[in-house]
């Protein structure tokens, strides 16, 4: 009759899942008699499983990515880095192209007035000359005033009939030195100019 009564108690705490107190055995053993003397507490047992040593089911599909939150405040401005190490210099680039020239710049205003230079060496006399002419004919001859001598001369051809060549035979100076200047045509007629020197 004691096994009895210790199989129930030991029964009714496998069914609770808790471990079998002393106050639950003394009350079991209770209500079988007073007569009978108290065993000792049997054994712990067997639990449940809990939560974390159940089989998990399959992960999960991948939930679609969310919207894009709103921009964030820009942060402060950040300390001014160091310098860094100036780099190597680098070969000379070859000279380009000559540019266009440029459009003429303004005029300077005027400079001061220089100082008056040296006088020169006297130069050589000039020629003061002037032209005569002679008489228009046949032959014609230009001679210069007083003893004023001709530098050169010349003549002008006309002609007598319409239509002729004026053919001129001479055209020389007069004189050695030269006054003047004498011109003859075989045809047509001409006018003798002598260049003179004012002595």
């Amino acid at each position: 009759m004691r096994s009895a009564t210790l199989v129930s108690a030991g029964t009714l705490a496998v069914a609770l899942n808790v471990v079998p107190s002393t106050t639950a055995v003394a009350d079991a053993i209770q209500r079988s008699g007073t007569q009978h003397s108290m065993g000792l507490p049997g054994p712990a047992g067997a639990t449940s499983a809990t939560s974390a040593d159940r089989d998990r089911g399959p992960k999960g599909d991948r939930g679609p990515k969310g919207e894009r939150g709103p921009r964030g405040f820009q942060g402060p401005q950040g300390f001014q880095g160091a310098p860094g190490v100036p780099g190597e210099e680098g070969p000379q680039g070859a000279q380009g192209a000559q540019g266009f020239q440029g459009a003429p710049g303004p005029q300077g205003a005027q400079g001061a007035q220089g100082a008056q230079g040296a006088q020169g060496p006297q130069g050589a006399d000039t020629l003061e000359t002037y032209v005569v002419a002679g008489p228009q004919g046949p032959q014609s001859t230009a001679l210069c005033a007083g003893d004023d001598v001709a530098t050169g001369g010349g003549y002008q051809g006309f002609q007598t009939l319409i239509g002729e060549a004026v053919n001129v035979s001479e055209s020389a100076p007069v004189g050695d030195p030269a006054t003047g200047w004498q011109a003859s045509a075989t045809v047509g007629e001409v006018i003798a100019f002598a260049i003179c020197h004012d002595a």
